[in-house]
């Protein structure tokens, strides 16, 4: 019988690659180069945006020995842009705090007011506009840690009321540790060395409310109980929502150079990418506390 067996799983193997239809070429257009903008709030002090090259994933491959070495970061990071931020009667030029990352020194948060980002570069003009939707806070938030026998659980919960009309948020949780795990986020781009990581992030639709009211339990899996945790509400449009929600269900950006392209949607006239104003509430927390 294991000899009959062995013989069937031959069968089936030569069988599948006698069956395999031959490969068939497929002439691709040219690779187009294109700027993915990443952006980023601190209330009421800067706005941060990062940008970085799209690059071919033909030419790139793991299995070649590719990897994210300097060379490669120079050609992903897009330097020496002009990038500016209107609103109102206003316009702040934003200076580069390193390679591809650039930020004001001061830009208000207006509530209901309509931001516009352009950036030049050498072969690009790029346009994005988002609107600073109303800050919603947590009504209650509250880390829980249950110690069982071998290790230790930690979860979030929170509660928060609902603005008026239809409504999407965003719950991030950061925690500052000393390994650099986790899903590249421009806060862990900017402060990787100090070990601030974006660990999860939580979207909401007001669709799961009831009574205007919304509270629930988070896992936190990789939030360990030695961490200070960094939770962070945002309140976000709808196409931002859609745009995360796409982003996701895909991995790490940097892990993702050789997988199958993702279509993500984008407000930038011009690239890819998102331009995003929302402004968070922050919750702070020392996990050895709890």
């Amino acid at each position: 019988m294991k000899n009959y067996n062995i013989f069937l799983f031959s069968l089936f193997i030569v069988t599948l690659f006698a069956c395999r239809p031959k490969p068939l070429e497929i002439d691709l257009p040219p690779f187009e180069n294109q700027v993915v903008v990443i952006s980023q709030v601190i209330p009421d002090a800067l706005m941060t945006v990062a940008l970085t090259n799209t690059i071919d994933a033909l030419e790139f491959s793991e299995s070649e020995g590719d990897s994210l070495n300097d060379n490669l970061l120079d050609q992903l990071l897009v330097s020496d842009a002009i990038v500016t931020i209107s609103y109102r009667d206003q316009k702040d030029t934003l200076f580069p705090v390193t390679d591809g990352v650039y930020t004001s020194l001061f830009t208000p948060s207006y509530i209901n007011e309509n931001y516009v980002l352009d950036i030049k570069t050498d072969d690009h003009e790029l346009r994005a506009e988002s609107e600073m939707l109303p800050v919603v806070r947590f009504e209650e938030a509250l880390p829980v840690l249950e110690r069982i026998e071998e290790d230790t659980l930690v979860t979030f919960n929170f509660k928060i009321a609902d603005e008026p009309g239809d409504n999407w948020y965003m719950i991030n949780f950061y925690a500052q540790t000393d390994t650099i795990t986790g899903e590249l986020d421009l806060n862990s781009f900017l402060n990787s060395s100090n070990g601030n990581v974006l660990k999860k992030t939580e979207l909401l639709s007001d669709l799961a409310f009831d009574n205007n009211q919304f509270e629930g339990t988070i896992d936190l899996p990789s939030i360990s109980p030695s961490d200070t945790m960094f939770v962070t509400l945002s309140n976000i449009n709808e196409d931002y929502y859609d745009y995360l929600q796409i982003r996701q269900s895909s991995t790490n950006f940097f892990t993702e150079l050789t997988k199958e392209p993702v279509s993500l949607p984008t407000n930038v006239e011009g690239g890819i990418g998102f331009f995003n104003t929302h402004f968070p509430d922050v919750k702070v927390y020392d996990l050895k506390e709890f």
